[in-house]
């Protein structure tokens, strides 16, 4: 009977860890889908750069980038004008647990240093490409890193 509660307790907190993620990650979602939505109507941006939250590639024109540019702001991936570690780790702290948390913070500090916006550069949204770019090459080592929101 003993080891019958101790399967059930064990199921039980597996199934609320279960449960906390996926509500965890809905809510993350919701809220990018929301930002998203946001920047296509302020930007008129067209579907492929919308698309281009659950890809792995790079933007290639300047609707892209200002879009993903826009999402990165609203989202305190980007404040003032710079990669933001710091909202950057906040939110990974809300999408990411465990060792996918430990990862997601590890391609943060990577981003930090790699995430650079030459002083004489001229091309617009030149931060969302930039961003995007270390996303790209360094997302792969984080499972579900390109999840569509």
């Amino acid at each position: 009977m003993a080891f019958k509660l101790v399967i059930l307790a064990a199921l039980c907190v597996y199934v609320q860890a279960q449960s906390s993620s996926t509500t965890l990650t809905t809510t993350m979602a919701q809220k990018v889908n929301a930002v998203a939505t946001k920047c296509k109507t302020e930007l008129n941006s067209p579907p492929e750069a919308v698309a281009l939250l659950g890809a792995k590639s790079l933007p290639t024109d300047e609707k892209q980038r200002c879009f993903l540019e826009c999402v990165y702001k609203n989202l305190g991936i980007v404040k003032d004008n710079k990669f933001s570690p710091e909202g950057s780790k906040a939110l990974a702290a809300q999408r990411f647990k465990g060792d996918e948390l430990t990862k997601a913070n590890k391609l943060v500090e990577t981003c930090a240093k790699e995430v650079v916006v030459a002083a004489g550069n001229t091309e617009k949204c030149a931060l969302g490409k930039s961003v995007r770019s270390c996303f790209v090459k360094n997302g792969e080592k984080i499972p579900n890193f390109f999840r569509k929101a």
